[in-house]
């Protein structure tokens, strides 16, 4: 190989291992000359056999703990990464050890799974290959007997998981399954005209859409030169065409826009004689599909276009390179894939993605940019913020129509309209719940909540919880906290009947305390009256709020 080849493959190389660090672990490599030159500092900074680099691996090896909630794929990655930089700086062990340290880290609830693997081995040694595959297989059978005696339909999710018998909707579904099973399987058919599997090209939507859409394509030169448009009737705010013979973007709104310069740029004529004016021009943000922002400069604001242009003879300026082939396309920055996608039709098109414009909408409209802020505060609320100088910006409050308020605060309504006399004295009465599991768990590994509200205040304390079990505990922290802080002494608890209150330790706690337990009747009728619902309610229409707002979709109960 000659030596400007491998300088050429070394200098790719290079590029590879840099673009894949961080921006801040980058800066040290940058006197780095060669690849090697490159590894050595990377070596030297993560895998220098110090002691202190040992002793740490050490410790995060011995500490490593699989929680209940982490997957065991997702630990074993761990496990492998930790001993992976052990090895890295001479510390290696021995086959048996490594399977022992591994069935150490599992948790409680891996007793009876530890128990049986050790007494199955006998005198004989451990292997870590065949450890690892009994806990990647029971940790598959422990989901398998899950779904089949778990509770598949959640009828309440407070804190108890409800199971309803699948009898009826079996003998319901009866017909249609043995209707679905004589069926032939589709699922290895390749479509000739998506490349996708599971149909044929007869019943493919792209092109029965292609068929119904019938779009026509004309030509327009601009006044001060001969540059072509291609147009397309029926076009989204999104779609952006590329466009080879353009010598410039466009656009037909300024909303999309930052840095935006109004003025008489030249006019465009259509191929029917019909002007249209470019009226100004700025700075657009392309999301793509696959995350990268798009910078387009110099976009010309053109009203009455019927179809977003990407000029490709501006991209190569801007030292992008443009790939068509085999109904797909691609934009690339030396080796950055920038955007890709599919041949739409006839048209070369990608899709700017919603979140560009709903940021700059948002920093053009500072009423919607403070009523999410808020929480999606009431309009009554705001109006009164705004007459107290508390909301820059704003002189005026009209919130009007909001979706994400709609969906996140609709509700049934309230079968009783009773009032009941509120405690006037601090603690007491405190309500209380647990929420949960959440069906996503936070990054804290957190999947319930609890809940303490004082009736007379109103106060709310919120106790986030991996485990159920932990309620306990948590009520404990709460009482010590409230009581050294007031000074009071908690009188009374009321909480339903859920299983976290019936414990006997904490029913003890309670009577050494001399704390009252006070238990709702019915786990649905009193629930529609009690303060802890109605909090519990507030809680997550605020949270569907904040998802819907992100266009994240979350399912009704």
């Amino acid at each position: 190989m000659k030596e400007s080849d491998w300088k050429l493959l070394d200098r790719k190389a290079m590029s590879v291992v840099r673009l894949s660090l961080s921006r801040n672990i980058a800066l040290h490599t940058i006197k780095a000359k060669t690849t090697k030159e490159m590894l050595q500092i990377l070596m030297d900074m993560y895998e220098k056999p110090s002691v202190a680099n040992k002793v740490h691996l050490m410790r995060r090896l011995f500490n490593l703990k699989m929680s209940e909630t982490t997957g065991v794929v997702e630990h074993l990655n761990e496990f492998n990464l930790i001993t992976t930089q052990l090895s890295a700086v001479g510390i290696k062990f021995d086959d048996e050890i490594h399977a022992l340290i591994l069935l150490s880290s599992l948790p409680e609830s891996w007793n009876g799974m530890v128990t049986a693997v050790s007494a199955s081995a006998g005198k004989e040694k451990l292997k870590f290959d065949e450890v690892r595959n009994l806990v990647v297989s029971e940790e598959i059978c422990r989901k398998e007997s899950g779904l089949a005696s778990g509770s598949a339909l959640s009828t309440e999710n407070r804190g108890r998981t409800k199971s309803k018998s699948k009898s009826n909707r079996d003998r319901s579904r009866s017909k249609s399954k043995s209707n679905i099973e004589g069926k032939k399987d589709r699922s290895q058919i390749k479509c000739w005209n998506c490349e996708e599997y599971g149909h044929f090209k007869s019943q493919c939507k792209e092109q029965i859409k292609d068929q119904k859409e019938k779009t026509s394509a004309n030509a327009a030169a601009e006044s001060s030169g001969d540059d072509l448009l291609i147009l397309s009737v029926n076009s989204l705010l999104e779609s952006w065409v590329l466009d080879s013979r353009a010598s410039f973007h466009s656009c037909d709104n300024s909303e999309v826009m930052e840095q935006y310069t109004p003025g008489n740029f030249g006019e465009v004529y259509l191929a029917d004689d019909e002007p249209l004016k470019i009226v100004g021009k700025g700075t657009v943000h392309v999301k793509t599909p696959n995350g990268c922002m798009l910078k387009l400069n110099g976009v010309r604001h053109i009203p009455g276009l019927r179809r977003n242009l990407l000029s490709i003879g501006q991209l190569d300026e801007e030292g992008y390179a443009v790939a068509f082939g085999s109904r797909n396309w691609k934009i690339t920055k030396g080796a950055l894939l920038v955007a890709k996608g599919k041949k739409e039709g006839t048209l070369y098109m990608t899709t700017n993605s919603k979140d560009c414009i709903d940021v700059v909408a948002a920093a053009t409209n500072d009423l919607n940019l403070w009523h999410c802020r808020l929480d999606h505060m009431s309009e009554k609320g705001m109006k009164e913020l705004c007459s107290k100088g508390k909301l820059p910006g704003l002189k005026t409050v009209e919130v009007g129509l909001c979706e994400d308020c709609i969906f996140g605060k609709q509700k049934r309504v309230s079968f009783s309209k009773g009032r009941r006399a509120i405690k006037p004295e601090k603690l007491e009465l405190v309500h209380t719940d647990l929420w949960g599991p959440a069906e996503v768990t936070s990054l804290g590994g957190s999947a319930y909540y609890m809940t303490f509200i004082d009736d007379a205040t109103r106060k709310v304390w919120v106790y986030f919880l991996k485990n159920k079990s932990d309620a306990f505990d948590a009520f404990r922290r709460w009482k010590a906290r409230v009581e050294t802080e007031s000074g009071l002494k908690l009188k009374c608890l009321r909480s339903d009947n859920g299983g976290e209150y019936e414990l006997h330790e904490f029913k003890n706690f309670c009577a050494e305390n001399e704390v009252r337990m006070e238990k709702t009747t019915h786990p649905t009728l009193s629930a529609l009256c009690t303060t802890f619902f109605q909090h519990t309610q507030h809680l997550i229409k605020f949270t569907c709020m904040m998802l819907s707002t992100e266009s994240i979709t979350i399912p009704f109960d």
